[in-house]
């Protein structure tokens, strides 16, 4: 009997030949349903864009947030282009003032110590040598952990590595009561370091947050407010505390060895609560903006080996000729003062406060200055800037070395410290400039430079008379400005030769123009009277909510009689003058225009134009950069 054979049919299922192209069939249409849905997307977001490039405070489609409280340069990643003060807002204020706050914070414990040593030495029975090399040590763990530090933040952001910087530090800080040895003093100090690499995140997180324009003026903020915390150590350790326990206690040694913890606890407590109050950049957190595709993955090995160019190592030099004269002086003036003119450690920590104390403004003046130049001659005023701030620096160290009279010592002290710590903000408001994308890279390794410093002329305050070192110290101060003439930032105008790239010339003009809208909105917002003086420029409640997102509020509406164009009043329809009313509305709106300068047409003007092969220009073209770019003009 014949066998027959048949084709096996799956249950449920069409034969071989017709489930082929059925799939086929289905495949392609799932192929184009995907492609309408990418046409749709791209639609989208490009429609975002254009919403984006008229409204300075809308937020970018990959952003976390809708709205922002500062104006942003879209084309930057959100990067704001204005600092407000007095908010407190997310992203961008948040996140610049959670950055001096903890570093703030960072450098009360680092230096909480420092006040003390007179009495630690007398507890103890230390030599002046012994004291010195527990100060050497304070700096060695930072030089090495800012140069960590750096690739960190550009492969994590800021916000976590300051958080876990501070948790650890403290811990060694509440210890220094256990010390009972010169090598015990100089081990405590050693981990006490630690904070010091906070240095790096602070410079780091506003440099992610506003613009190179501005940059100078915000880590010269965040880095002299911060730095202030090394002088209300000084007073609120020596002056304040130390009294208070020694009195309470009976006893100077029982003092010391308490007070410590109070500063410990505080910075351990901010730790804690820091990543849940505040972002790693505009757009959201580093670990949010992986995910979405906004940026790409950093390998800190990459960070570190790209951000050490030359222009990072001469910055290196320079910043331990300026933060590393603030840090000798950090550790020492107390010894300094007790020794020379017999201070008793309450007056001599609060002479050391007045020297910090002039990071109030004065970093911030440095950066603010740097940026002023900048706008108007370029990278070359930023480096005549630090040339000149360092020479000062040096030339009052030498006058302060002669000093014989505690009055003359202390007035010399505040000028000096006043051009030591300008230098400081001056010198940040070139290094986002040396590597955009490995600004944390090259934040740390100059960072580390101060360092380094503290430590070099640590050894000369450790062997040699006060007099000779500080000699020594101001000498090198001005040797080392020279290096400024060395200073090779591509694309931009050197010290003395070289000339700046059109697309910088653009980018500065460009942010001019903006600044100069800003200025004329606010003008604009206080003539129309209280109608609109409730609102922050965007058309918003100046009270917004604290997370980045402004609510919209109905005005009424205002119109200014003709008879008078100062009386300003909401407008009342009358029902027996409709048609007058209806005139009136009609020219009111025209009358408007007039006076408010057409922001469209400033907006459309030519912008800097991308240079193909410029590597410090790594901006992402936008749809309408690519369909019309304006030419560069032919030299």
């Amino acid at each position: 009997m014949a066998s027959t054979t048949t084709a096996r049919i799956p249950e449920g299922g069409n034969p071989p030949a017709e489930r082929d192209a059925g799939e086929e069939d289905n495949t392609e249409y799932r192929v184009e349903l995907q492609l309408e849905a990418l046409e749709s997307e791209a639609n989208r977001v490009r429609e975002e864009y254009d919403l984006c490039a008229h409204d300075p405070f809308r937020a970018s489609p990959e952003s976390k947030y809708e709205r922002y409280d500062v104006t942003v340069d879209h084309e930057h990643g959100d990067r704001a282009t204005e600092i407000k003060l007095c908010s407190f807002k997310r992203p961008h204020m948040r996140g610049l003032h959670c950055a001096w706050i903890s570093f703030f914070l960072a450098f009360m414990i680092w230096f909480a110590p420092a006040p003390l040593l007179k009495e630690i030495q007398d507890t103890l029975g230390l030599s002046k040598k012994e004291v010195w090399t527990s100060s050497i040590t304070n700096d060695c763990t930072a030089i090495f952990l800012r140069m960590v530090m750096g690739p960190v933040c550009d492969a994590h952001g800021a916000r976590l590595p300051m958080a876990l910087v501070l948790l650890l530090a403290a811990i060694p800080t509440s210890m220094v009561g256990l010390i009972n040895s010169a090598t015990g003093l100089a081990v405590c100090r050693l981990f006490i370091g630690i904070a010091g690499s906070s240095f790096v995140m602070s410079q780091f997180w506003p440099s992610r947050l506003f613009s190179r324009e501005i940059a100078g003026t915000a880590n010269g903020l965040v880095g002299g407010w911060g730095n202030l915390g090394g002088a209300f150590t000084q007073l609120l350790m020596g002056t304040i505390l130390f009294p208070i326990f020694r009195d309470y206690y009976d006893s100077s040694e029982k003092a010391w060895r308490v007070i410590c913890v109070i500063p410990a606890t505080v910075a351990f407590a901010w730790g804690c609560i820091l990543p849940f109050i505040s972002d790693d950049a505009p757009m959201g957190n580093y670990s949010e903006m992986k995910k979405k595709g906004a940026m790409d993955r950093v390998f800190m090995t990459t960070s570190l080996r790209q951000g050490a160019t030359i222009n990072t190592w001469i910055l290196y030099i320079l910043y331990a000729c300026s933060f590393g004269v603030e840090l000798v002086m950090n550790n020492g003036a107390v010894l300094y003062y007790t020794s020379e003119f017999g201070l008793s450690t309450e007056d001599a920590s609060a002479i050391g406060f007045i020297y910090g104390s002039m990071n109030i403004f004065a970093r911030a003046l440095g950066g603010l200055f740097s940026d002023r130049l900048n706008l108007h001659i370029g990278m070359r005023g930023r480096l005549w800037l630090q040339l000149i701030l360092l020479v000062c620096e040096g030339v009052t160290i030498l006058v302060f070395a002669f000093a014989k009279t505690l009055p003359g010592a202390i007035v010399t002290m505040c000028i000096f410290s006043i051009f030591t710590q300008a230098a400081e903000g001056a010198i940040y408001g070139v290094v986002p400039y040396v590597s955009k994308l490995y600004t944390g890279s090259v934040a740390g390794l100059v960072g580390s430079g101060g360092n380094a410093g503290s430590v070099v002329y640590g050894f000369g305050f450790r062997h040699l008379p006060y007099k000779d070192a500080f000699i020594m110290m101001g000498s090198i101060v001005i040797a080392a400005s020279s290096l400024n003439f060395f200073i090779r930032i591509p694309c931009h105008a050197g010290l003395i030769s070289g000339e700046d790239n059109y697309a910088v010339i653009q980018a500065r003009e460009r942010h001019i123009r903006r600044r100069e809208m800003e200025r004329q909105a606010m003008l604009e917002a206080q003539q129309d009277g209280p109608g609109t003086a409730a609102t922050d420029g965007q058309g918003n409640d100046s009270q917004g909510s604290g997370d980045g997102h402004a609510s919209n509020r109905e005005e009424p509406v205002v119109e200014v009689d003709n008879n008078d164009d100062d009386d300003v009043q909401e407008s009342e329809p009358d029902a027996n003058g409709a048609e007058e009313e209806e005139s009136r509305q009609e020219e009111s709106p025209r009358r408007e225009d007039e006076k408010r300068p057409d922001t469209e047409a400033m907006l459309s003007e030519p912008t800097s134009e991308l240079v193909p092969n410029d590597e410090n220009l790594e901006e992402t073209p936008k749809w309408e950069d690519i369909e019309e770019s304006p030419q560069e003009p032919a030299p």
